[in-house]
């Protein structure tokens, strides 16, 4: 039964600055390596076959650190990079809010029509995610790991449930988050879903792979 695993990449020093990332890339901080490394370790159990990253730094650096724990090849693809914020990229909410409020005002409200300056549109960033996406359920292995972004995630569950982009905030992903699509003989089916609950337990010892 063919597996598919969503991880989002580590935190990022932008992350805890509250700044927009998009194309543009922030290192991951200590709790971030540390974010990836618990999932490395979480997914020890998962028998991976093969990683698939984003190329933006974030995404890279989180993947290496599981796939050297796995022994796993790592592959990167644009295919799977964060979603373009344009103009807003680096900016925080407040800077944001000061130089581009009616457009802000818009990607708060209704996402699905705002026009974030220079940007990547919520449905160009969705095709491409799923583009990948259905490539990648092609190959032959069947435990298969992408490690992206948050807005990029989102977007490519929100087709794999047939949500409506107006839904966009309905949905979160956590640093580090497990989501899985398991492809069942009735179709494929969400089995996790933004799930760090891995942490707690693995920091406790108390893990034993079921």
């Amino acid at each position: 039964m063919k597996k598919i695993y969503l991880v989002r990449h580590g935190e990022t020093n932008w992350n805890i600055q509250g700044r927009t990332q998009g194309w543009q890339d922030s290192s991951l901080t200590n709790e971030g390596l540390r974010q990836a490394s618990l999932v490395a370790e979480r997914l020890k159990w998962e028998k991976i076959d093969v990683v698939f990253s984003s190329n933006l730094k974030r995404a890279k650096s989180t993947a290496h650190i599981i796939a050297d724990e796995l022994n796993v090849p790592c592959h990167l693809t644009e295919g799977l990079k964060e979603m373009g914020f344009g103009l807003w990229e680096g900016l925080t909410v407040e800077e944001i809010r000061q130089q581009f409020p009616n457009e802000l005002d818009q990607w708060h409200t209704t996402p699905h029509t705002a026009m974030i300056p220079e940007a990547e549109d919520l449905i160009a960033a969705q095709k491409r995610m799923v583009y990948f996406f259905e490539e990648v359920i092609q190959r032959e292995e069947e435990n298969i790991l992408l490690v992206s972004h948050g807005t990029s995630i989102k977007l490519l569950l929100m087709f794999f449930l047939g949500m409506s982009m107006a839904d966009f905030y309905k949905l979160k992903q956590d640093n580090c988050a497990i989501n899985l699509i398991e492809f069942r003989q009735r179709g494929p089916v969400l089995i996790k879903y933004n799930d760090t609950s891995y942490r707690e337990i693995l920091l406790k010892g108390d893990f034993d792979g079921k």
